[in-house]
């Protein structure tokens, strides 16, 4: 028998089975290592590997140094990752261990997994996931402002966010998606109670991409906030503002006690679908 391999994971020395180095073991069973190294690697991380869950891909990268490197490869390919239904059993250092390779990440879906949305975890999908065009992470109440602005100033091309729920997310989060979020089309923050008037009018005034927003259970919205999407769609072409009109399509204010009929009306009346969405 060859001595035991030892394996570094993300700094953790772990040893590797004891078998000989014809032999590995993958989810207790024995299996040839001539029948699986000898497929191309093309083959063992865009067919195989694929097979596993998410949280399956930590042991198997344990099994040896050459399934640690296939599992590195296999999250550097990968451009959605959906955590969605794993909920809670997702944390923190689960997600930091995959985002650290998954650098070509366009899509990221963490909607209720709280345990893993934090400040920290968050500013690190920020430092490595710079291509993210979505991230949804509806109901994680650790979520901060700094963490999304972090992330917006680190994704440019970000064009769906939804912050649902996350009920430390305010006005300031708000204002620098307006600032930075120049591709941004659709904007989720429902039941945010930081989020006031000021925040949603620099969204309506900044935001000339945005087709989608959802201020349903904001009882700080009212008829003000939503003023600018008005007043943008009276820019005429003569005052050189053309180019920057209302582009709204659908939004969403339920339950927002202080926007008041004739508001829903003016806007639908400009062409926007209010309540509709789904």
């Amino acid at each position: 028998m060859a001595s035991a391999e030892e394996c570094s994971n993300d700094g953790i020395e772990t040893s590797a089975s004891t078998a000989s180095a014809d032999e590995c073991y993958i989810g207790g069973t024995e299996t040839s290592a001539s029948t699986i190294f000898g497929l191309p690697d093309e083959i063992i991380i865009h067919h195989i590997l694929p097979l596993f869950t998410i949280r399956e891909i930590g042991p198997v990268k344990l099994v040896c140094t050459k399934w640690l490197e296939y599992v590195q490869k296999y999250l550097r390919s990968l451009k959605v990752l959906d955590l969605t239904e794993w909920e809670f059993e997702v944390d923190e250092e689960l997600l930091c261990s995959i985002v650290k390779y998954a650098v070509h990440l366009q899509e990221l879906r963490l909607g209720r997994c709280w345990r893993a949305v934090t400040e920290s975890s968050i500013l690190t999908v920020a430092n490595k996931c710079h291509q993210l065009q979505v991230f949804s992470a509806f109901k994680c109440g650790s979520l901060t402002d700094l963490a999304i602005i972090m992330l917006m100033k680190r994704c440019p091309k970000m064009a769906e966010l939804d912050l649902s729920s996350c009920y430390r997310i305010t006005d300031e989060s708000l204002c620098n998606i307006a600032t930075s979020a120049k591709n941004l089309r659709e904007l989720h923050v429902s039941s945010n109670y930081g989020v006031t008037d000021y925040g949603v009018s620099q969204i309506a005034f900044k935001c000339h991409s945005l087709q989608v927003l959802d201020v349903s259970y904001c009882y700080r919205v009212s008829n003000l906030g939503l003023e600018g999407f008005l007043r943008r769609n009276s820019y005429d072409d003569d005052d050189g503002a053309n180019d920057v009109k209302c582009g709204l399509k659908y939004l969403r204010v339920k339950d927002c006690p202080k926007v008041t009929d004739t508001m829903v009306a003016r806007l639908t009346s400009i062409g926007i679908e209010v309540n509709n969405m789904f």
